[in-house]
């Protein structure tokens, strides 16, 4: 009887070691625990069958050997090595899963090694000095059943607890892609526009201010064009990471696409003046972070951005308004050339609709005829008639005579410009073949013709031109492309590959506007260009301003040092035309010699100079 007792109390300590947890490893180390206590054991160890991960598994049926892997030891070296790797160990429980038994004994110097079965899971050893009583063997046979199926919970909670956490990772990873930009991990635009609705909301309960900074980085593109999007993208997350340095963790900064950036500054206080002072300092810490070295490589860039801002709330704004708003103001900077922050205006959307409204009335010019070309004559040192520049003009019935500086640059923002720049390039081309075919003086030797940036950019550029020339049958040596230096400096690549093609078939490239753009002199001398046109900023008054006089003299310089022509545009009085005799530049162009000309007058204007030629 009190055997029997005492079988029993083995049996319920072992169950409540078992208990009804669901931590795998805890319920092990408690049920060998109490084993080695109650069954007075030196030793157990527990193999379990394993998936190829190396995680525990319940497995139905037939299992093979290989799965069945050491799991756990108590104690977990004998004799100084880990039980992991004791050979006899490993024997016994190979030997024990070829026997297909639920129990076996083996007895090995000294030692009884006796094994039981795992249903579904594996094989139980105890080690121990004295062979475990029959009647308790037998009466482990129930309590190793519930061990097998407390091992079956605890892993099916396992793997559904895994399933849980694989399933919130993709969750929160699918959330985290909805809300931030791919390259740069900033917000994106949706997020942005979420978080503006929260703050302008917040900022109109509460009667405060906050304030939306549109970020767009000058010259980005030329970075992609020359050297990769590789590089380019490296740069991007170099400045998404300086912007997130200087800002507050209640900011949101965001990347609105492509080289534009966005802060969004959600509190800034109750008083207005305050919140766009606070705006301007920003500003000029962004300015500060962007126009720092950006090593990439072995190379160093340089960068510059243009910044605009809206406070809010305004009246009757949403979110997009705001948006659109400081957008506005940052093309207002970048126009302007400008490295503050610039706020938004009323008079830039008014500008915007004016713009609109030229953009219809440049399309209807070009249905119907409304542009026409005027010839500016060129001069040599001798007043000789040496070329000249084929110069837009819109003859609008609403507009009169509008100034190219006021619709050039609306045509430019557009794609209305190759459109523009294609007819430009047909219709002086006929006309240079009515000029030659009437007869030109000998001194003279280009027809100048403007390319803009998008033109520049267009893959099928040099097939237009070559399509221009052939069309008119115009001698392609008496004409010359003309691209701005800031043009020059975006669009490197693309420059340098036109001109190296043009000078192929005899046409030749000059670099307007000089002086303004601050070319680099590698590139320059890279460049197989023929002539630098001085802007005509560097003229005006050249005999009394010292500092332009220095720069017209640096360009003429730089001219005979890299053997290219110079010529001076926007001469207008005798004293600018001596100085710059004085400084060595003898090609000139300005109101002084002659204002544009239509072309009937142009024509007559050569013929008398072929004339006296003769």
């Amino acid at each position: 009887m009190k055997r029997a007792l005492q079988i029993i109390s083995i049996q319920h300590e072992l169950a409540m070691s078992i208990g009804n947890g669901l931590d795998l490893d805890e319920m092990l180390h408690s049920f060998i625990r109490v084993s080695i206590a109650r069954l007075d054991l030196s030793s157990a160890h527990l193999f379990l069958y394993r998936d190829d991960s190396g995680e525990p598994v319940h497995i139905v049926g037939q299992a093979n050997s290989d799965k069945l892997v050491h799991y756990l030891s108590i104690p977990l070296r004998f004799l100084g090595k880990p039980w992991a790797e004791n050979k006899v160990l490993a024997d016994i429980v190979k030997r024990h899963f070829e026997s297909n038994e639920f129990s076996s004994v083996v007895h090995i110097d000294g030692k009884f090694y006796q094994s039981f079965s795992i249903p579904g899971h594996g094989v139980i050893v105890f080690e121990s000095i004295t062979e475990i009583e029959l009647t308790i063997q037998k009466s482990l046979q129930p309590i190793l059943k519930k061990f097998s199926l407390s091992c079956y919970a605890c892993l099916a909670h396992q793997s559904l607890a895994k399933e849980m956490a694989a399933r919130r990772l993709a969750e929160n990873t699918i959330a985290h892609q909805a809300a931030h930009d791919e390259l740069t991990q900033l917000y994106n635009r949706r997020t942005l526009t979420e978080n503006l609705k929260k703050s302008i909301a917040y900022c109109l309960e509460n009667n405060k201010f906050g304030a939306l900074i549109f970020i767009d980085l000058n010259q980005f593109k030329s970075i992609n064009d020359v050297m990769g999007h590789d590089v380019g993208d490296k740069i991007l997350k170099e400045v998404a990471d300086r912007l997130i340095s200087i800002t507050r963790g209640k900011d949101t900064v965001a990347r609105f696409g492509g080289d534009e950036f966005i802060i969004l500054l959600p509190d800034l206080g109750e008083y207005e003046q305050v919140a766009e002072q606070i705006v301007n300092r920003t500003a000029i810490r962004i300015l500060d972070i962007i126009e720092g070295p950006f090593s990439i490589g072995d190379l160093v860039y340089n960068l510059s951005c243009s910044m605009g801002y809206e406070i809010f709330p305004v009246a009757n704004s949403s979110s997009c308004d705001v948006i659109k708003h400081a957008d506005l103001a940052m093309y207002e900077a970048k126009m302007l050339r400008q490295r503050v922050a610039i706020r938004y205006a009323e008079s830039m959307s008014e500008k915007l609709n004016m713009r609109s409204v030229y953009v219809a009335e440049l399309k209807n010019a070009l249905k119907n005829n409304e542009f026409v070309l005027y010839y500016q004559p060129q001069y040599d040192f001798e007043h000789q008639i040496i070329g000249a520049e084929a110069l837009l003009r819109w003859n609008n019935p609403k507009r009169l005579q509008e100034s190219p500086d006021v619709y050039i640059p609306i045509a430019e923002d557009s794609e209305l410009i190759l459109a523009i720049g294609d007819w430009v390039l047909h219709e002086s081309c006929r006309q240079l073949k009515i000029l030659q075919e009437a007869g030109l003086p000998d001194s003279f030797k280009k027809l100048s013709i403007n390319v803009s940036a998008k033109q520049l950019g267009q893959e099928n550029f040099f097939e237009n031109i070559c399509r221009a020339i052939k069309t008119s049958g115009v001698n392609a040596g008496q004409m010359t492309i003309e691209i701005t230096e800031n043009i020059l400096i975006s669009r490197i690549q693309d420059a340098m590959n036109l001109i190296t093609q043009l000078n192929d078939i005899g046409v030749d490239c000059a670099i307007d506007d000089f002086g303004t753009g601050y070319s680099s002199l590698t590139y320059l001398r890279r460049l197989p260009s023929n002539l630098i046109k001085i802007d005509r900023n560097f003229v005006r008054d050249i005999h009394k301003d010292e500092e332009n006089r220095s720069i017209a003299k640096m360009i003429i310089a730089l001219g005979e040092n890299l053997d290219m022509d110079i010529l001076a545009e926007g001469v207008e009085s005798q004293e600018e035309l001596q100085c710059l005799k004085d400084l060595g530049c003898t090609q000139y162009q300005g109101f002084y010699f002659s204002h544009p000309l239509p072309f009937d007058q142009f024509v007559a204007l050569a013929k008398s100079r072929y004339l006296e030629a003769s």
